[in-house]
């Protein structure tokens, strides 16, 4: 029994393991990219382009190396020397606290927008859904600089300062959150509002009804329930637009944020530790709603 449970064990910790070396090794070969094409000098990557693979292969080795040892680095960043810990965690922290934030915003407001959706006329119901569509259209971009323009406007019309606009002293929350938001808000209620009306047309809600219960009460404790289930499969598609979309936030509102490391800094290993730890919250969510999914599943 002792054994049996040993060697169980044993073989988790090792699958666990090569798991890790392979992402890193994965991530490695990621940031040395660069490294294909373009020769390393003292000073960084020269300009003598060609295809380099012997270089690329040495260069993985070094970053997946210098992995293990990245805790006591120093790197050089807007002409600045700093410890990578706890500089980066700093960083990290803020921008991270920026996209949950944004998550959980677009999450609630989608839902509460696509359930009210079902209970307006078949006219108004036309209507809000063009207005969707063109919302959709619209590039992050624009939204961005619209919202600056919006409160710069305010500020010189009423010399009031309604929201920060830039973090180049103090971290910024507010307008990038309501940015980064904006179109995800749009995106995730034409899919609720789809699972929504897949929903109400299956057969256990005409029979619920036919029994006595109230519409509301069916959409509620039934319809609701399994909207839910069916958003967690696309909260990685949330997850990955959101942080696409940061990059651009944090550029445009000068933010100190974490995502500037990845096209600031040439550091292949610091680049490397920056991807682990925007997979970190990706995985571990998966892993929580397929765990909570998995749960409701047995219990019906």
């Amino acid at each position: 029994m002792k054994k049996g449970l040993a060697k169980s064990l044993y073989i988790n910790i090792l699958k666990v393991s090569i798991k890790i070396i392979l992402l890193l090794i994965s991530v490695s070969s990621i940031t040395s990219l660069r490294s294909l094409v373009y020769l390393r000098d003292s000073a960084g990557f020269s300009h003598s382009f060609g295809f380099y693979p012997i270089n690329f292969l040495k260069e993985i080795f070094i970053t997946f190396i210098r992995l293990f040892s990245i805790y006591d680095s120093k790197f050089f960043y807007m002409g600045k020397e700093y410890d990578v810990f706890p500089y980066i965690i700093d960083k990290y922290i803020y921008t991270m606290s920026i996209l949950f934030y944004a998550i959980i915003i677009t999450i609630l407001v989608s839902f509460l927008i696509s359930y009210v959706f079902h209970f307006f006329s078949k006219r108004f119901k036309r209507l809000f859904e063009g207005i969707l569509l063109i919302m959709d259209s619209i590039p992050d971009i624009i939204i961005i600089l619209a919202s600056q323009l919006l409160v710069i406007r305010l500020y010189q019309a009423t010399g009031f300062k309604v929201l920060q606009l830039y973090g180049l002293r103090d971290n910024v929350y507010l307008l990038p959150i309501i940015c980064l938001s904006f179109v995800p808000i749009v995106m995730v209620v034409k899919i609720m509002i789809k699972i929504f009306e897949e929903e109400i047309e299956e057969q256990y809600v005409e029979f619920a009804i036919a029994k006595g219960l109230s519409r509301s009460t069916v959409f509620i404790k039934h319809v609701v329930r399994n909207v839910i289930k069916s958003i967690f499969s696309h909260i990685g598609l949330i997850y990955w637009y959101m942080l696409s979309s940061l990059f651009v936030i944090e550029y445009l509102f000068q933010m100190q944020g974490f995502t500037s490391l990845l096209y600031r800094v040439n550091d292949s290993s610091l680049s490397s530790v920056a991807i682990i730890l925007i997979l970190i919250p990706f995985g571990l969510m998966r892993a929580a709603f397929f765990r909570i999914y998995e749960r409701r599943v047995l219990n019906e």
